[in-house]
This record gives structure tokens, sequence and C-alpha cells, in this order.
């Protein structure tokens, strides 16, 4: 009966670890079953798409929310009882059906409800009757090293879906586990997946808010084009090499990622750095060097703050990406070359444009498709989940920030962005003897949004000419920041030059 697939199975999508074990598990002894993964308000849709004149003899749902709207809901599961099928709902811990579902959706469904202290992998073996020792053992936490390779995909899994919303790496991985497939049996989508989590698992693009969902709709439309020049913009700190390294992880580019500053390296050396140089090329370069380009062959470039490429560098960039090959300084030979390039900016690229600094031919170039990342204070419904995603990683083991902490952090207007926010969420971690709004009141102070306490700080508002209180701004925020020069211009989305201009006056 399953071979017309006729068994549907619909994995929840709260706690993803156990969800997927479970549906494995499942799957295991039904193994011609259709997978699907919804939400408690997915779930009504997910059910009338499967119900498409099929006859269905079983249909289970694995800790999937019923809260619903009503109505909805009741029409999905009218329509799955018509197609034929019995329908399971299975929870655990004990949690039962939810005390305001109506009688008349209660009688469309059995429940199977496992005992206070029984997880969802022990209800769905149970309820399907499958001996799955292997995977009990890998949701206790047990297990050698099969097992760890098996929690690292799931990791990985889980991160993909946050990134992407993509379920087709949850049911590979269910479908692996089911199946007994060890990583030596892995397909290459499920390597490459592992591959990227190990690389960029520490970095996560939150979007709850709706610019960060459309952020996040765009990213994955991009990644999967062809188009091989990428512009991301936005201010300083918001996450534009988070939304290039989803771009490289998402496509089917199979070489590697690398991420370059050009405002970190002299003028005279960018074009080595870049595009490489042979041996003799200009005193100091004792051997050959590849360059960037063509150590990112088959992947993707990230020049981060393309906005400060010298002129002479823009031109040698323009032909590279016209004609996809380079020249080595000093050398006669031009090089095939295939990468991806995303450049990045804080500055107003079209404005450089207009002023003479850069290239409008190389802007047209490099803006084939064009992603803004929004400031975080544009989308405050992800402040609270970005915070609580930085603490659990910073400060592993520690109890989670309390709701006073999360208000504490949504009244902050964070001109520094997600880079900010990771700062402040640093120094709490490394001095727990200090609240939240303790250190944000230093971080007030710090920024300069108070009083300054300096007494030959020029007064806003007073009679004193504007470069003098621009000075006064840069310099306070370089020597907040260690004297850091670079650093600086990236709080301020200035140039490392006009730092120094302020500097010097």
């Amino acid at each position: 009966m399953e071979k017309n697939g006729r068994i549907l199975v619909v994995s929840g999508l709260g706690a993803l670890e156990e969800y997927l074990v479970a549906a494995a598990a499942v799957l295991r002894r039904h193994p011609g079953a259709e997978l699907a993964f919804a939400s408690r308000q997915m779930l009504p849709d997910v059910l009338e798409g499967r119900m498409d004149g099929r006859e269905w003899r079983r249909v289970l749902l694995l800790g999937v929310g019923l809260s619903a709207e009503p109505e909805r809901l009741r029409k999905a599961l009218r329509a799955a009882k018509k197609a034929g099928a019995g329908i399971e709902w299975l929870s655990a811990y004990g949690i039962g059906v939810p005390a305001g579902l109506p009688d008349d959706i209660r009688r469309l469904f059995d429940a199977r409800v496992g005992g206070e202290d029984e997880d969802l992998v022990r209800v769905a073996a149970r309820t399907a009757g499958a001996e799955a020792p292997d995977l009990l053992a890998l949701h206790d936490g047990k297990g050698g090293g099969a097992a760890a390779s098996w929690r690292e995909r799931m990791a990985a899994a889980e991160w993909s879906f946050a990134n992407t919303r993509g379920l087709e790496p949850l049911e590979s991985l269910a479908r692996d586990l089911a199946a007994g497939r060890g990583p030596e049996a892995w397909d290459a989508a499920a390597r490459r997946l592992v591959a990227s989590y190990r690389s960029f698992g520490y970095r996560r693009l939150v979007a709850e808010s709706p610019a960060m969902r459309r952020l996040r709709k765009d990213i994955g439309r991009v990644a999967r084009s062809g188009a091989m020049r990428v512009l991301v913009t936005g201010e300083s700190g918001v996450g534009k090499e988070t939304v290039a390294q989803q771009l490289h992880v998402q496509s089917e580019r199979k070489g590697p990622f690398l991420a370059f500053n050009c405002a970190t390296v002299a003028r005279d050396l960018l074009e080595s750095r870049l595009f490489g140089h042979v041996r003799g090329a200009f005193t100091g370069a004792a051997s050959d060097s590849p360059g960037l380009f063509r150590e990112a062959d088959g992947g993707t470039l990230f020049l981060d703050e393309i906005a400060e490429l010298p002129p002479e560098v823009q031109g040698v960039l323009l032909r590279v990406l016209q004609e996809g090959r380079i020249q080595p300084v000093g050398s006669a030979r031009e090089i095939a070359v295939d990468v991806r390039v995303v450049a990045a900016t804080n500055r107003d690229l079209a404005a450089r444009v207009r002023e003479g600094s850069f290239r409008e031919d190389l802007y047209w170039r490099l803006a084939v498709a064009e992603l803004r990342v929004p400031p975080l204070r544009e989308r405050p419904e992800d402040l609270r989940p970005i915070a609580r995603e930085m603490w659990r990683v910073m400060a592993p083991g520690r109890k989670s920030l309390s709701a006073a902490d999360l208000d504490a952090l949504a009244a902050w207007s964070w001109p520094g962005n997600v880079r900010e926010l990771g700062n402040v969420l640093e120094r709490a971690a490394l001095f727990p003897d200090r609240t939240i709004p303790e250190l944000l009141e230093e971080e007030r102070t710090r920024s300069g949004l108070t009083a300054s306490t300096k007494t030959d700080a020029p007064a806003i508002g007073g009679d004193v000419p504007l470069d003098e209180i621009v000075r006064a701004h840069v310099r306070g925020v370089w020597e907040r920041h260690g004297k850091n020069a670079t650093e600086t211009a990236r709080v301020l989305g200035i140039s490392r030059n006009t730092v120094r201009e302020k500097l010097g006056g």
C-alpha cells in the first residue's frame, strides 16, 4: 500500500532535531511514505495541497500545533478524512490536545500522547511500530563518531532552514537517517551543506521582519541565478558579509569563499593582492603569488569597502569583470578565472560616480544585482531573535537574556547596527557582574549620545563651525576605539583617509 505514497508524515518545525529523528523513525517503518513539514499556521495548506484526488491510508502529524484558525483546520482535516486517511496526531511529554479546540475538530483525528517523560522520537517509533534503537540513542546524546557526524548534519540542516526556509535538506536528512546511510554515503549536496556550516555556521541571517524576509528571498533567487556580480549595500555593521556568505552557500559554486577589505591594503599593493604577481615583478616579490581571484576560482570573492578602491585599480577590475581573465603584475600572460564577485559598500556609490571618484562603467558592472541590507533600527522585529542567537553563541551554558534585558536592548537606537549589538553582548558575557542596562549606559557615554564630559568638546547647536564639530566627533570615536583608524572608519562609514584628515586638522 505504501508504493502509491498513501502514508503522509507531516513533521512540525519546532524542536527541529527531535522532530527530524522522529520523522526518521516513522520513515524507517514506512520508507515509501511522503514527508512534509509544517508549522501550525501552515498545516491546513499543507494538508489540502496533498489531498489531490489520491486515496490516503494514514496521515501522521508529528508534533504539529493545532491552534490555527479553526475553520481552515476543520476544512483540511475533513479533506484528509474524505481521501480515506486515518489521521493520528502525535505529541510528547504529556502535552495533550489544546483545550480550546472545538469538539467536532477533535473527533476528526486520534491523539497519541506520550507520557510526561516520553519524547516525540519514542512516541513516533511506538506508533509506527519501528525498530530504531540507533535513533533513540542518537536523540539521547549517545553514540560514537557516526552520531557526532549526524548531529553536525542536523545542526547544519537547522542552520540552513533558519537562513533559507528551504525544506529539501530536512527531508534528505530524515530519509538518510531512516535508511541508516552514514556520512560516506551522503550525497554531494549534504556534504557541501556540512562544509558550509563548518565555515559559516556561526553566522545566521535572522529574518523576522518583512524587510529581511524579502531580502532572504532575494538572496536565494540571486544565489541560484547565473549572476556573477552582486552589489551589497548598507550601513556599517548591518551584516553585509553574512549576506555575501549566504549568496555563496546557497549557490552551486564549489570553489571557496574568500573575503577581502579593499581599504586595508596599501594602494601600490592592491593590484598584486587581487590579481597576483610573478617573481621579480617589484621589490620584495621573491616568489610568484596567485592573487585572490585565482585563489577564489570556482567560488566567490567578497570585496568589502569597494568604494575605497583607487581609480587605477578600478580600471583593472573592470577589465577582469568584462573579460573573465586576469593578468598578474609583471606577467604578459592572461589567465581565465571563474569567480562570482560580491562587492559591498556603506557609501552611496551613485553619489561617488557623480563626484567622479568611482567609475560609472564599473558601478554598472557591479550592480547587476543589488541587495540592500536595512539597518537594525528599520527592523525592530529582528533585534530580540538576533540578541538571543548571539547570546547563545557568546555565553554557552549561561542563563538566557531576561525580558528586562531584551526590553533594554530594544530601546537602544543601535547606530552601529548588529556589530554594536554584538559588542555590547560580548561585554555582558565578559563582565557578568554588570547588567545589560548598565552596559548600555556605558555605551551611551562611549558613543557620545549624552552630554560630553570633556570641557573642550564643541557644543552642538552653538555658534561653532560644522567642521570643528565633525573633527571633535571623529577624534572622540577614534579614541574610544583604541585610536584605530580602520575601526573608526568602519563605525563612522567614512574612509580611513577621511579619518586621518579630520584627526590631522
